[in-house]
């Protein structure tokens, strides 16, 4: 099955590819992060990403970086946590799922089900609604129990690990 994975950054990813790799799936990363703030935390992540890809031979499509895109996703609610969150989960996902569907994925998931800072419930319900506004299907992992790994492999692999989900209200919570 082709599998398109919204991707937010490396340590995550690692998390999710053990269980991934041993399933029957095509993964491509998808990184489309336009809440990812300053720019320059972006292009770390998206460097590090690059190199985990390398070493697990997955592909990596890049979205375009809008923090535009971002700050309308979430008008009105900058300062209001978790409100905000939703609004950014729509955008990233949305464009996954219209990506996966344009392009004959067989399904998207995302790799923000592994973290146990992330609204797992949230998440889902808005990849359910997406799977049926679109057509495509959306794979349900509970990756949270992986979180630790993913964060241990990255730190044995020297992977950049952030503090921060990525969007500048996060930046000091």
């Amino acid at each position: 099955m082709k599998l398109l994975l919204h991707t937010c950054c490396g340590p995550c990813f690692l998390g999710v590819w053990d269980d991934l790799s041993q399933k029957d799936f095509e993964v491509t990363n998808f990184f489309y992060n336009p809440n990812i703030w300053p720019e320059e935390e972006y292009e770390k992540r998206k460097t590090n990403l690059q190199e985990v890809a390398k070493n697990t031979g997955t592909r990596i499509i890049f979205g375009d970086y809008d923090p535009e895109k971002h700050a309308r996703a979430i008008l009105g609610k900058e300062n209001q946590f978790p409100e905000r969150c939703l609004g950014c989960y729509r955008l990233r996902l949305e464009e996954t799922a219209k990506y996966a569907k344009r392009n004959g994925y067989s399904a998207f998931s995302t790799t923000l089900l592994v973290s146990p800072y992330q609204n797992y419930e949230a998440l889902t319900i808005i990849s359910k609604e997406l799977s049926d506004k679109y057509q495509i299907n959306f794979y349900e992992a509970d990756w949270r129990p992986l979180f630790r790994e993913g964060q241990a492999l990255a730190k044995n692999k020297n992977i950049y690990r952030q503090k921060y989900c990525g969007c500048k209200y996060s930046l000091n919570n």
